[in-house]
């Protein structure tokens, strides 16, 4: 038997969209204990408490020009990225018959269109290395359509299209693409579309955010895929 000598992915310099609360936050903070330069990008992100070390940026991912501005900050800081791991999301539920023109705008804004944007920007500079790893975070809601969530689901089910495709345009050039598909989770700055939602039975982000990285920082004679988490027994 021909054993093969283990291969750990280079984690260097990360980006984490939606670092500002929930699940982006956890994992920003998690990598950072661990050595990784990790530039930790949402719109109120200088409000937000970070581990030492860490590079806040101040992006929003509906707006090409602040997008545009964030990638050069980071270009001057690192001359490779290693990971890119989209977190930011908008949640919404409500009866289709009452959404509003500017929520549809907004949802697809930035759960579909705005993790793309960053996608792109990140992938083109991966390419020339033919390394990095593109983790795009979608929920339950990717894979199973529900009721009060029409436009939420959409852009999520958008996501995970986004993600299949891209993951066989990267493969060639040594790129993994991860799709990580949650169920709900507990974040207060998430649910605020659901005043008063009792979050005591979701899942504990920094618990997810664990696992996110453990794939992340998977061999990479392994091509992981997709991660679905749901909770399990107490």
């Amino acid at each position: 038997m021909i054993e093969t000598k283990p291969r750990p992915p280079v984690i260097k310099s990360v980006i984490v969209v939606g670092a500002s609360s929930g699940l982006g936050k956890a994992v920003a903070e998690q990598l950072a204990t661990q050595g990784t330069t990790v530039f930790a990008l949402a719109r109120h992100i200088e409000d937000t408490t970070m581990p030492p070390g860490v590079v806040k940026i101040t992006c929003n991912i509906r707006d090409l020009e602040s997008i545009d501005a964030t990638f050069s900050k980071i270009d001057q800081q690192t001359g490779q990225i290693d990971a890119l791991i989209n977190c930011a999301g908008r949640g919404l539920v409500k009866p289709f018959e009452d959404v509003t023109r500017d929520e549809i705008m907004d949802v697809l804004g930035i759960n579909l269109k705005g993790n793309i944007y960053m996608a792109l920007e990140a992938y083109k500079r991966m390419l020339p290395f033919k390394a990095g790893q593109i983790v795009n975070v979608g929920s339950t809601s990717s894979l199973k359509a529900r009721e009060l969530e029409t436009i939420y689901c959409a852009s999520k089910w958008g996501l995970r299209g986004f993600t299949e495709s891209l993951r066989l345009a990267a493969q060639p050039h040594g790129i993994r693409v991860i799709g990580v598909y949650p169920g709900g989770m507990k974040s207060d700055h998430f649910w605020q579309v659901v005043p008063g939602k009792d979050l005591s039975g979701y899942l504990e982000p920094t618990l997810v955010a664990k696992q996110l990285i453990q794939v992340l920082q998977s061999d990479l004679s392994l091509a992981p895929a997709e991660l679905v988490l749901e909770r399990g027994q107490n």
